[in-house]
C-alpha cells in the first residue's frame, strides 16, 4: 500500500467479526466496526493513531493438514455426480451483492432467502486448496437471494448473494 508516497505492508487479522488487529509497517492498530457498516465497501484511509504498546510479533499460521487421498471415480461417474445448478445464475452483482473472496468451492451454504443475518454470521463454507473457508455476512441484513448451491466451483468475485435494499 502507498500512503503519502511511502510503501507500506498491511496485514489484517480478525480478530472476530467486528475486531481486527491492522499492522501498517511497524505500527498496530486495534480496528473495530461500529453500526451497520458493509463490509463489502469498508475502505481503509490513513490518519490512524497507532496503539501505545510495542507491535506485536506476526502470528505464524497454523500448520496444513495433510490433503486427503483423491477418490477413486472414473470421469463419467464423477460428472454424473455434480451438484444441480444454482437457482439463479451466478451473475450481476451490484449494491448489496456479496462476492467471494477467493476461487474455490462452496461446501455448504447455510442462508436462503429471506433468512435475517447479522453481520459476521456464517452464510457459507468455502474450500480453497484444501482449506474450509467461512464465509461471514457482510452486513446485517435481509438476503434476497442466493446465487450458489453445495458443490458449485466459484472464481474471485463470483455473486454469491444479495440482501435486500433496506
Amino acid at each position: 500500500m502507498n500512503i503519502s508516497d511511502r510503501e507500506f505492508v498491511v496485514n489484517v487479522q480478525e480478530i472476530d467479526a467486528d475486531n481486527f488487529e491492522v499492522v501498517v509497517g511497524d505500527d498496530t492498530y486495534q480496528v473495530s466496526l461500529t453500526g451497520d457498516e458493509s463490509l463489502n465497501g469498508a475502505v481503509i484511509a490513513p490518519g490512524l493513531t497507532p496503539n501505545a504498546a510495542p507491535a506485536a510479533a506476526p502470528r505464524k499460521a497454523a500448520a496444513p493438514r495433510p490433503a486427503a487421498a483423491p477418490a477413486a471415480a472414473s470421469a463419467p461417474a464423477a460428472a454424473s455426480a455434480a451438484p444441480a445448478p444454482a437457482r439463479k445464475p451466478a451473475g450481476g452483482g451490484g449494491k448489496g451483492t456479496q462476492t467471494a473472496p477467493m476461487p474455490g468451492v462452496i461446501l455448504e451454504v447455510n442462508v436462503k432467502a429471506g433468512d435475517v443475518v447479522t453481520r459476521g454470521q456464517q452464510v457459507a463454507i468455502l474450500d480453497a486448496m484444501k482449506m474450509h473457508n467461512m464465509i461471514g455476512a457482510a452486513q446485517a441484513g435481509t438476503i434476497a437471494d442466493v446465487y450458489v448451491a453445495a458443490g458449485q466451483s466459484v472464481d474471485h468475485g463470483t455473486p454469491l448473494l444479495k440482501f435486500k435494499e433496506e
